[in-house]
C-alpha cells in the first residue's frame, strides 16, 4: 500500500472515531436541546425521536433537525417543510447551545472528507 492512501486511510479512521466519541460525550447537550425545544413547543419531530431510538448507529442523524435551520437560510429546499416557528426558535438560539453541533458536523464532514481523498488516491496510486 501506498503512503498517501494508507495517510488518508488513518486520517479517515482517526476521524472517524474522534467524530463519534465526540458525539457520544455531546449527547447530554443534545438532551438540553431536546428538552428545550419540547417546553417551547410541546412535543419532539417524529425524526429526533425516531433517530434518538437508533442509539449509535443514527448519532448524527437525530441532530439534522437542529443542525439544518444553522447552516441553510429560511425557505430553502432542504427546511422547506419545517414549520417557521420552528425554524425561528432553533435560529435563535444562543451559541453555546449549538456550537458543539457545529463542531460534531464538522468532525463529520472531515471524516468523509478523507474517506474520498482514501478512495480517490487508492485509485490513482495502484
Amino acid at each position: 500500500m501506498n503512503m498517501i492512501p494508507a495517510t488518508f486511510t488513518f486520517l479517515c479512521i482517526t476521524f472517524g472515531f474522534i467524530s463519534i466519541a465526540y458525539s457520544a460525550l455531546k449527547n447530554k447537550e443534545h438532551n438540553k436541546l431536546c428538552d428545550v425545544f419540547h417546553n417551547r413547543f410541546g412535543y419532539l419531530p417524529n425524526g429526533v425521536i425516531l433517530s434518538q431510538a437508533g442509539g449509535l448507529f443514527l448519532t448524527f442523524q437525530k441532530d439534522f433537525y437542529f443542525l439544518f435551520p444553522l447552516i441553510v437560510r429560511k425557505g430553502s429546499f432542504i427546511v422547506r417543510n419545517m414549520k417557521s416557528d420552528h425554524y425561528d426558535f432553533i435560529r435563535n438560539l444562543p451559541n453555546e447551545m449549538t456550537a458543539w453541533l457545529k463542531i460534531k458536523f464538522t468532525l463529520l464532514l472531515i471524516t468523509i472528507t478523507f474517506l474520498f481523498a482514501t478512495i480517490v488516491t487508492s485509485y490513482f496510486f495502484k
